[in-house]
């Protein structure tokens, strides 16, 4: 298994139930594919660079997972075609970097 990181911007209007509905996709998709799950941070609603579908700002947060290859074309997929996330991006960091404790994306949430 691999080492991923998932960088996921989601709309800052919707509710927090809807934003954890996402999350719990996302979690039941790796374990499901017998991944397992990692460290997550949070960073919250922050603006936009520039606007994506008319929106201003996003709901950041970040999740570290253990899976297959083919679990993360799954998880490609499914974030594709889910109406509540603006952008998403998932990575596999560098192995000097997981050695290190210093993760790309993690590293940031501690603003």
């Amino acid at each position: 298994m691999r080492t991923y990181e998932l960088a996921l911007i989601t709309d800052s209007s919707i509710e927090e139930s809807v934003r954890d509905g996402v999350t719990e996709r996302v979690e039941s998709i790796v374990v499901s594919a017998g991944g397992s799950l990692g460290e997550q941070a949070t960073w919250g609603r922050r603006s936009l660079i520039y606007p994506i579908d008319h929106h201003s700002e996003g709901f950041y947060s970040f999740h570290r997972f253990q899976a297959e290859p083919a679990t993360v074309t799954e998880l490609d997929r499914v974030l594709s075609i889910a109406d509540e996330v603006l952008r998403f991006k998932i990575v596999r960091p560098p192995e000097r970097a997981m050695q290190s404790g210093k993760a790309p994306l993690l590293r940031g949430a501690a603003r």
